[in-house]
Formats: structure tokens, sequence, C-alpha cells
């Protein structure tokens, strides 16, 4: 437990984590059918969250209908109470024995790990979200990159339950601590695949809409000699199959902004799988290239997206 916390806090904290182990506890099955009946609940709760999926689904997939992009909701927020059940299971329930699972293309890590090289586990915010780190742990030594939440109470309860599996929390501001893991020879899992509109960025295209994007991934292979393994977590029912890509040949080439290029693109692909597992909810075209919005400044067309 974080020594920092005051009385109050410790005792906010066995409140929360109280019920979070009764749904721990549950049967996996009873969970994933727990966790779909509350996304369809929370879906109808969510209206303005709503509108930011339709608002990037449009953007995303402009052939497709508006039926479809409503399934692709319908689905996301299912598959999003599912995989909140597991991560709490995770966090809090009896972790010895994992949920079955495969591993493809565990050869690329085990071959950068004989050269004595660092990895970068470059992950994107899919419905597993923390149960992806969770499968990864239970076969490599994990240092996972997070942004600490501003409630320290909220920050204890999920992290309480990430450190029973990572070898390090790392916070997403700590570079240098990133480097420094991965000249040792450590393995990073960290999802940088959300709007940046920072130093380090560039618009790039994401599904033909140029938006900010972060560039970190391939400056921190290049400063840390580390290698860029693009991994997602698939679901099909209780079954999960870790899918990890062979590296980008000349990855980092020494261009950031033309690697970050060609990871967005691998992205894309493991997103038209099955669309319904991305986080559709972010904010993820808020910061537009100029002109590239229908005419429209980025500023423009985010003013006139948030007044909708």
């Amino acid at each position: 437990m974080n020594p920092e916390l005051n009385l109050i806090q410790k005792i906010q904290l066995a409140l929360a984590s109280f019920p979070l182990h009764l749904l721990a506890a549950l049967p996996q099955t009873a969970r994933l059918k727990l966790g779909q009946t509350i996304g369809r609940g929370v879906g109808i709760l969510i209206r303005k969250r709503r509108h930011i999926m339709v608002h990037n689904l449009t953007l995303a997939f402009p052939k497709q209908s508006h039926d479809w992009r409503q399934t692709v909701i319908r689905q996301h927020l299912e598959r999003l109470g599912e995989d909140a059940m597991e991560s709490f299971w995770g966090w809090y329930g009896n972790t010895r024995r994992p949920p079955e699972h495969t591993v493809m293309g565990a050869e690329h890590i085990e071959a950068a790990l004989a050269r004595g090289q660092g990895v970068i586990l470059n992950a994107g915010h899919f419905t597993p979200g923390d149960f992806a780190v969770y499968l990864a742990a239970q076969h490599w030594p994990i240092h996972a990159v997070y942004r600490p939440n501003n409630n320290p109470v909220i920050d204890e309860l999920i992290n309480h339950g990430r450190r029973k599996h990572v070898i390090q929390l790392i916070d997403r501001e700590n570079t240098r601590g990133m480097i420094r893991i991965l000249r040792q020879g450590g393995i990073l899992w960290t999802a940088a695949d959300q709007s940046y509109h920072g130093k380090q960025s560039a618009y790039l295209p994401f599904f033909n809409i140029k938006c900010a994007t972060s560039t970190a991934i391939p400056a921190m292979a290049r400063m840390g000699n580390a290698v860029v393994l693009p991994f997602y977590v698939r679901r099909e029912g209780g079954r999960y199959q870790i899918v990890i890509h062979a590296p980008l040949e000349h990855l980092p080439s020494g261009d950031d902004v033309a690697d970050t290029a060609r990871l967005v693109t691998v992205l894309e692909a493991e997103i038209r799988t099955e669309p319904s597992a991305y986080l559709w909810g972010h904010r993820r075209y808020k910061n537009l290239a100029p002109k590239d919005f229908a005419g429209e400044t980025a500023k423009d067309a985010d003013s006139n997206f948030t007044k909708n």
C-alpha cells in the first residue's frame, strides 16, 4: 500500500477494493457475462462519450453505414465491460492459473533478449487494457508505462493490483527511466497511440486523417538501443491470443516521423481486425493538421466538434 495515504484515504481504499474482490472471485464465464451487461447499461448513460465514438468512427470509416457504426459501438461497450471485469480479476483475483491463451511471435522477444537488447512492446489502447499487461507478465519480466491518476486512492486501487505482476510501474513522463531500462536489456510495455500534441509529435495519418501523434517510440528505441515489437492481445470468448509482430525493418531509422507512421500502419491493421476492440471513446482527432479537416483548421474543427 502507498505509505503516503492518510487514514481517511486508506479507509476509502478498503471500501472501494471490497466489491472488486467480490467481482474477481466470480468464475470467468460469470465475470464476462456480468461485464457485458454492465457495458450495455453504461452505454445508455454516457451520451457525450457515445457521440465521440460516432465522430471517430465516422472519420476513420467514412464508407461504413450508420448502422455499422452503431453495431461497433454496442459491441465495443460490451467488450469494455467484459475486459474491465477481467482486469479486476487480474488485480484482485486468484491469478495463479492464467486463462487459456496462446502466444504468437514469442521468438521475436527471445531473439532480442538473447542479444542483450532491450524491447519496447508497442501496444495500443484496446479493451483488454490492463489484462494485456497481466498476460505479458506471465511470460516475461515487464516494466509497464502508465499515467498516474490524479486521485491517490484510485491510483492505489489500480496500482496495487498491477504491482503484483510487473517488475516496475514507470510514469509516462519518466523518459530517462525508460531509456535506462532499455539499455539494461529490459522489456518496456507502453501504448503511445492516443492524441499527443507536444514537442515530440507530428501530424500523421490515422485512417487517412492527419492528427497529432507521439513520435516517442522510435526515439526511445534509438536512445535505448532497443527493438520495437508491435504487441496486441485479442480475445474470443474466454480465450486470449498474444500477438507479437516481427520488428519492422530498419526501425529505428533515425527518422522518427517516418518510423512512427509505419507503426501507425501496423496499428490500423490490428484495429481493422476487430474495430470494436479499440477505444473509440478517446478524442483521437482533437488535434488535426491545419486544413486537413474539410478545409478547416485543426482548431476550428475541434471547436465545432466540441459544440455538437
